[in-house]
């Protein structure tokens, strides 16, 4: 695979895992509001829903953001402050981005203060996460190793990646 496609990948990996990330964590908000009786009766399922598109797209901004930044870092030199930071930037990123594509639409954007605050906290929250979910994790692959192929039965072959 090449490099630019496996970049892409990773972008559109990482904004499927923050808006999981923020899904959870909006549906677990809006739980909480149903029980104690602060939950919108018009639209009780707009905070999921916007919660895990603004997730994708701080994940996206995130990774767009670490390629850049990170680049000549290696994986285990990043610091839990640095993607924090990041992960904060990419949600102001996206705030600004929300802002300015709805000023340019003609309309106003009636939360200006909410997304300039909510979306770099949630950047910076899911970016930590998967920081830490990562090194959790062992590596798949040694650097320049392919992953081992699948067969027609569904078995590994495991000569694929030799």
């Amino acid at each position: 695979m090449s490099r630019w496609k496996s970049v892409l990948r990773g972008i559109l990996g990482m904004g499927l895992t923050f808006g999981g990330i923020a899904g959870g964590f909006f549906a677990a908000l809006t739980a909480v509001l149903a029980v104690f009786g602060g939950l919108d009766e018009g639209e009780p399922f707009f905070p999921i829903i916007a919660g895990t598109v603004w997730g994708f797209g701080i994940g996206v901004a995130f990774s767009m953001v670490l390629a850049v930044a990170g680049r000549h870092v290696s994986f285990e030199k990043l610091s839990v402050p640095r993607v924090a930071s990041i992960g904060a930037l990419a949600g102001f990123l996206l705030a600004g981005t929300l802002i300015g594509v709805t000023s340019l639409a003609g309309e106003v954007f009636t939360g200006v203060v909410e997304a300039l605050t909510i979306l770099p906290i949630l950047g910076a929250g899911a970016g930590t996460a998967s920081l830490l979910i990562a090194r959790r994790s062992g590596p798949a692959l040694s650097s320049g190793e392919e992953a081992p192929g699948l067969r027609a039965g569904g078995d590994v072959d495991e000569a694929v990646g030799q």
